[in-house]
């Protein structure tokens, strides 16, 4: 079964343990999708991860201007 939200791909994947010498199948589920869109979509399931995007980081517009125009002062 495999839906989408977000463009995330949920599915099942079945793997092969070993236990007592002998292979028993395990039933996986699996979501794949970028980190950021699983966040939006599953906002509780996946609060314990912390994401930090380029974007993110990058200072404002308003901090960028503040600080030229520190610089363009200093350098006079």
């Amino acid at each position: 079964m495999t839906y989408k939200i977000y463009g995330l791909k949920i599915y099942t994947k079945t793997t092969h343990e070993k236990t007592n010498g002998k292979y028993t199948p395990k039933m996986m589920g699996v979501i794949e999708a970028p980190i950021n869109k699983m966040i939006k979509a599953y906002p509780n399931e996946f609060s314990f991860m912390r994401h930090e995007t380029k974007r993110s980081l990058r200072p404002s517009a308003k901090g960028r201007r503040k600080n030229d125009n520190n610089r363009s002062r200093i350098n006079r």
